[in-house]
Formats: C-alpha cells, sequence, structure tokens
C-alpha cells in the first residue's frame, strides 16, 4: 500500500484486488454450470461461519443508524429484535398498504424469532451479494468486498438467508433461487430450513427502506419484501 499527501488529504492506494465479480461470470441459474456458483456462495458463508467476531464489529452500526447494533451484554436474538422494531416504526407506514395484515405479520415474525436458539456468535457480513464475492477463473472465490452495510456480531445462519435472497434478488425466479441455496445450506452446512426462512423475512424488513433517501426509489426494496410476506 502507498500512502501520499497531495495536500491537506491523505490518500492511500492499494494493490487491485485479484479475480472478477461472480455476477459477471456465473452461468444463469438453472443452467449447465450453476451449481458452481451456488457452492462458490455456500463456501464463502462456510468460511464466515468460522470467524469469531472481534472487538471492533462489536462497536459497528448498522444501515443508517448511529448507535451500535448489538451493545456489551445484549443477546443476538434482542438485538436484531429491536432492530425489527425500529425499522418497523420507520418505515411500516410505506410496508403496510402493501403487505397484507401488516401488524399481525411482524408479530408473528418476532414470536418465531424469539423461539430461536441463541448462536455462537459469528461475523455477519450482511450483503453477500454475487457483486461482492470475486472469484477466479474456476469460481472460487479469492475475495469478499464491502462489508459495512449490515456487518454485525450474529448467527451465520442469518447470513446464509440473506445471501440466498440477495443472490438474483431482481428475478422473476428469486423464490427457486432461494429454495435451491437452502437446500444447499440444509445438506452442505447443516442448516435448519425453518430458521432460514425466519431470518429471510426478518431480512427483508430490515434492507425494504435501506436507500429510503434515494428520491427516486432505485433502491427500494419495498415490493420485494411485500412479494416475500404475501406468498
Amino acid at each position: 500500500m502507498l500512502e501520499i499527501r497531495p495536500g491537506p488529504y491523505c490518500v492511500t492506494i492499494e494493490a487491485e484486488l485479484p479475480g472478477v465479480p461472480l455476477h459477471t461470470v456465473a452461468p444463469a441459474f438453472g443452467t449447465a454450470g450453476w451449481e458452481r456458483a451456488r457452492d462458490c456462495v455456500v463456501d464463502v458463508l462456510a468460511a464466515l461461519a468460522e470467524v469469531e467476531a472481534p472487538e471492533v464489529v462489536r462497536r459497528m452500526t448498522v444501515l443508517d443508524e448511529a448507535d451500535p447494533f448489538r451493545p456489551e451484554g445484549v443477546s443476538w436474538i434482542e438485538a436484531l429484535t429491536a432492530l425489527v422494531r425500529r425499522r418497523v416504526a420507520r418505515f411500516g407506514d410505506q410496508l403496510a398498504p402493501v403487505i397484507d395484515d401488516f401488524d399481525a405479520k411482524v408479530e408473528l415474525l418476532l414470536n418465531e424469532l424469539a423461539e430461536l436458539k441463541e448462536p455462537e456468535t459469528r461475523v455477519v457480513h450482511g450483503d453477500v451479494t454475487a457483486g461482492n464475492i470475486l472469484v477466479d477463473d474456476d469460481l472460487w472465490p479469492v475475495a469478499l468486498l464491502d462489508l459495512g452495510l449490515l456487518t454485525m456480531p450474529g448467527d451465520p445462519v442469518f447470513d446464509a438467508a440473506a445471501a440466498a435472497g440477495l443472490y438474483d434478488i431482481w428475478s422473476p425466479r428469486v423464490r427457486e433461487v432461494e429454495a435451491a441455496f437452502d437446500q444447499a445450506f440444509v445438506e452442505q452446512l447443516g442448516y435448519d430450513a425453518e430458521q432460514l426462512i425466519v431470518y429471510r423475512r426478518v431480512h427483508s424488513l430490515l434492507i425494504a427502506n435501506a436507500h429510503d433517501e434515494d428520491p427516486y426509489g432505485r433502491d427500494s426494496a419495498v415490493p420485494l419484501a411485500a412479494n416475500l410476506f404475501n406468498r
């Protein structure tokens, strides 16, 4: 890494990371070779699941919030429940018109979340997408980018649930993609299928308005959350 000071600012220049984004080279879902792209994502998630959350992650904030997501002494389930309630309080007026029985579904989801077993704390990336994984010519992962949006100390199963939904989030076949990933998570990582679905609905609520400041709504995932909750 080279550090220079062209004026009052400090600028760092780093070597370019190897690899290309997975989404630029991955075969389309359902075509020959797609399973290799799926397994690439599974490999990344399996590696993350082995990483204990360092102290700096415990001090991190998520989304546009100012305070740490999980203060000292607060459990993962408690912190995640509180985050969902804060997001619903801020953006529920946008979600309620498009999600049937919205308040009841949120409470049911939080009850399901409360019944989950408290996990061993690991690093949750929170945004494992095909654009954030760099791969080599054989679709093996070589780098993972863009920690920060929902990076937190928590449950690796949440990371997997989110990654399945994010992999091809705008595709009309997104439910099929999620199901294919869930099968791999159950078979290869030993995750519980119902827990994946609970976490995916939680994640959809968290990111539905993640870019709400965009006046054009280009990044709004409100309709996607509605589709998941209304199916």
